[in-house]
């Protein structure tokens, strides 16, 4: 006899009941702080749906940013806690949502260190 059998021979009914794990409501640390991934998650979902698309920055609270110049380069979890970004290098970045500070439309072209051409 398996291990699994032998317990679910042994637990049954009620005492199955109590042995089942219960979510903690102290673990989900966003609620407990009164703060929302769902908004930045959202943002990034609607920059990448938009038409035409607008190359974007996504700025963590470390301060680093990662440039997303096409939507291919971006995954966003069906849940929204993570999101994957690949560089242009093909290195793959997996961000957690509780770490992105905002997101910001660029045009994806840097300055021109001139000025105005003549």
């Amino acid at each position: 006899m398996g291990h699994f059998r032998a317990f679910a021979t042994i637990f049954r009914g009620e005492e199955a009941k109590k042995c089942r794990p219960v979510p903690h409501p102290a673990l989900d640390y966003s609620a407990a702080l009164g703060y929302t991934t769902g908004m930045v998650v959202t943002s990034i979902r609607e920059l990448n749906r938009a038409a035409p698309f607008k190359p974007y920055t996504i700025h963590m609270a470390s301060g680093e940013a990662f440039q997303v110049p096409h939507p291919d380069f971006v995954f966003v979890s069906p849940k929204g806690s993570f999101v994957v970004l690949v560089d242009s290098k093909e290195y793959p970045h997996h961000l957690n949502s509780l770490l992105i500070e905002s997101v910001s439309v660029g045009n994806g072209h840097r300055a021109r260190k001139g000025g105005r051409r003549a």
